[in-house]
């Protein structure tokens, strides 16, 4: 049986971390664990060792107002040793978030290296896809996955010619079934976002993941869509 990839999902962020870390490497999960700065990334890889399953990605997320310049020298000097990032992006979707200017500097420093380096991206875009594209067109990076999409038709289409995969979860294909539709079948990703997400009405857990991918499954009418997942995050990674 194809193993479940979660390629968006916050396990710091439950307050059993280490039940879960321990049901995820039970399970044979394949989870991408996101962090919010790289202060956040150090602590998780302090506290867990990463195995086969279970991998942390290095954030740097435009709602984590408190991040400073040297928060992004850290970024920075940690990054070339790093395999996976995220959660990046910009926000100009609230208030409580980094200012505009700081966010669109950080994430073109982010996105140069990366390109550069050629490090898998997880983007957070709100309201700035435009601005996120313009960047993206300037450095070419080749491996990027738009988490949680939400922009326009329009948006969606430079996205993919970008060659962008996209993370879907539950909540997206319940809510904006129109856009998901329009991404090909071999762009296609699945996360949880857990804890910020909802399945069947229930606070996201691991052990709905299967259930998260059933929903998918069924809305798509994809009945080999774990089989997908897996072959796409595997071309993903060995993209160069």
């Amino acid at each position: 049986m194809t193993k479940l990839i979660d390629t968006h999902f916050h396990l710091d962020m439950y307050k059993n971390h280490k039940e879960i870390f321990e049901y995820l490497n039970q399970k044979n999960i394949y989870t991408l664990c996101m962090t919010n700065s790289p202060g956040v990334f150090i602590s998780c890889n302090k506290l867990y060792s990463e195995g086969k399953y279970v991998r942390f990605a290095m954030g740097f997320h435009p709602l984590n107002f408190g991040l400073t310049d040297k928060d992004m020298d850290d970024f920075l000097w940690l990054l070339p040793s790093v395999d996976y990032v995220g959660e990046i992006g910009l926000d100009f979707s609230q208030k409580k978030c980094l200012p505009k200017e700081r966010q669109m500097i950080y994430f073109e420093r982010i996105v140069d290296k990366c390109a550069v380096l050629n490090k898998l991206m997880s983007i957070h875009v709100r309201k700035a896809e435009a601005e996120a594209i313009k960047i993206l067109e300037k450095y070419m990076p080749n491996r990027i996955i738009i988490h949680w999409f939400s922009g326009s038709e329009s948006e969606l289409k430079m996205f993919l010619e970008l060659g962008c995969y996209f993370s879907i979860n539950a909540n997206m294909v319940l809510s904006n079934l129109k856009i998901v539709k329009q991404i090909p079948r071999d762009k296609i990703l699945i996360e949880s976002d857990g804890p910020y997400s909802r399945v069947n009405g229930k606070k996201y857990k691991p052990e709905l993941l299967r259930k998260e991918y059933e929903i998918i499954s069924n809305k798509l009418n994809e009945p080999e869509l774990t089989t997908i997942v897996f072959q796409n995050f595997k071309r993903l990674l060995m993209t160069k």
